[in-house]
């Protein structure tokens, strides 16, 4: 057969041919340089990344007539022969199928005798993770202490699987995923190569399907340009012939749940069943979309955690602009918990249009507008204002005094920059240091009113207190002043069950009740729940 597939056809010669991956070729090369190769080489990492031809590229520059050199001429015998796989001293293993004790044996002996022409004995075991446990254990002399002419190169997927007796006596290099950007444009110039032309568009989503690898990307565009009858290739053809959908849908499924519009959701998902792509999977896509549009709105366009073209981010930035991330964080976690239903489903159409309609319901940032409105209307209601010390309200009538219904009306920013940063301390701020340590004895001086405030005093009456209850705040009471002291720098008096007459009591009580009453209405349980927050003074 003449053809050869374009992962064969451009498989790289030399280090600087590898694609994404310098951190490990700029390593080795500098080790053949100053001669400081180790005898055993682990290369790990995800598939179609460069591993086997790393391995081969590190064999040739060990073997070549002008090396060892971090450049091997590719035209020697030794090199020709490694490329077409003819070497007699370079020995390329499969892991899964050579995996028993055995074979390992027979290695370990053929590893005394010298090389028959080339400098090195290079043994490639590829997929070494699959050799069995008495394998390894008859590999591991030999491994730590071989004959100066033999080199073990080993390439894995699932590092983790290798024993740590193996791992100690290896040198290892960890191979990452290619970069989108970096895939796209290694594409873009075989294509120029193969004489096709392709849109960006449709060579960025080649490399997006390629989930980083290289090889895997050389596949799918041999398979695109196989299809193709003509030079140039639409976007619409790279999508038949990947069998993947448009980009563009997941932007309008995004845009129709933000939007609140489950009718298009609906004939979104119809559409995509009709040309017969697997619902699963583009639910998968759905999750992954919707994790990119977090990351942006997170980390910014900059971010490198959404592995996208620089336009799609530019597209989700303006999507998102006026989405709040809590919002995005809601919908993510919805799909994430509903992943389950969708994969177990046994009509996963319905499914996926349950759970996408019930992302069209969720409105955080709406209820929570509503549920504060609501509250304002009921403080409005109840009329509960705080009372204020004669002596501070004397104060502000000083300062403050309206001429006009106008002037009635909140003031904003009319204390200086220096009242606004530090604010004077609180009753309600030294009522929160308490509740820290002693929250019952909080949540009895909550029910207490502030009578009066003097220059050295603060003056706090408690109403209908029993006797349990009156004893518990005396053994506190010189910690309490204590405290009062260092936050105020006042002295603190409570006058406990001191009635001052009917009407004084009647008007206590009725505040009594309308505190109660606000604590238990149905619109401040809901904001309770709605926030996770609790009620510290009401």
């Amino acid at each position: 057969m003449s053809y050869q597939v374009l992962a064969l056809k451009y498989r790289p010669q030399v280090f600087e041919e590898v694609i994404g991956q310098d951190h490990v070729t700029q390593t080795l090369a500098n080790a053949i340089s100053s001669d400081r190769v180790a005898h055993a080489i682990l290369l790990t990492g995800p598939r179609g990344t460069g591993k086997t031809t790393i391995a081969r590229i590190l064999a040739k520059a060990m073997n070549c007539a002008t090396g060892p050199t971090p450049t091997p001429c590719n035209n020697c015998t030794a090199c020709t022969d490694i490329i077409s796989g003819h070497a007699a001293d370079v020995f390329e293993i499969d892991g899964a199928s050579n995996n028993s004790v055995d074979q390992i044996r027979e290695l370990r002996e053929n590893v005394t005798y010298m090389p028959s022409s080339a400098t090195y004995k290079i043994y490639i075991i590829d997929e070494v993770h699959m050799l069995s446990t008495a394998a390894f254990n008859a590999l591991l002399k030999t491994l730590e202490e071989p004959p100066e002419h033999v080199l073990f190169i080993f390439a894995t997927t699932e590092v983790h699987k290798i024993p740590a007796t193996i791992l100690s006596r290896c040198q290892r290099h960890d191979l990452g995923r290619v970069p989108l950007e970096m895939i796209s444009n290694h594409l873009k110039s075989l294509c120029q190569k193969e004489g096709f032309e392709i849109l960006k568009e449709s060579l960025d989503l080649i490399a997006l399907e390629a989930d980083g690898s290289i090889r895997d990307s050389l596949s799918l565009l041999d398979r695109v340009l196989s299809a193709a009858n003509e030079k140039e290739i639409d976007h619409e053809r790279v999508l038949d012939g990947l069998g993947v959908i448009d980009r563009k849908i997941m932007f309008d499924i995004a845009s129709a749940i933000f939007e609140s519009n489950g009718s298009i959701l609906i004939d979104l998902i119809h559409q995509i069943n009709d040309l017969g792509h697997d619902l699963k999977k583009i639910y998968t896509n759905i999750i992954l979309h919707f994790r990119n549009l977090n990351i942006i709105k997170i980390c910014g366009i900059e971010s490198m955690s959404a592995d996208i073209t620089d336009a799609e981010k530019q597209k989700i930035a303006d999507l998102v602009s006026d989405i709040s991330a809590g919002h995005l964080n809601m919908l993510l976690k919805i799909l994430l918990d509903e992943e389950s239903l969708v994969r177990y489903a046994s009509d996963t159409k319905t499914a996926i249009e349950m759970v996408l309609l019930r992302l069209v319901q969720v409105n955080p940032g709406a209820q929570i507008d509503q549920v504060i409105q609501k509250l304002d209307s009921l403080a409005k209601k109840i009329d509960k204002t705080p009372q204020v010390p004669q002596s501070q309200a004397s104060e502000k009538k000083k300062h403050i005094q309206p001429e006009s219904e106008e002037a009635k009306e909140p003031v904003i920013n009319a204390d200086p920059p220096k009242e606004v940063l530090t604010p004077p301390p609180t009753w309600e701020a030294f009522l929160s240091r308490i509740e820290k340590k002693h929250p019952f004895i909080f949540a009895l001086l909550s029910n207490g009113i502030k009578k009066e405030e003097t220059k050295d005093d603060i003056i706090l009456e408690l109403i209908q207190c029993s006797a349990l209850n009156k004893s518990r705040l005396e053994s506190k009471k010189n910690e309490l002043g204590k405290k009062c002291k260092e936050f105020f720098g006042k002295n603190l008096i409570i006058n406990i069950g001191l009635e001052t007459g009917n009407g004084q009591n009647h008007k206590n009580g009725s505040d009594l009740k309308k505190k109660q009453t606000v604590l238990h209405h149905p619109l401040v349980q809901e904001a309770r729940k709605l926030f996770n927050g609790e009620i510290i003074n009401y």
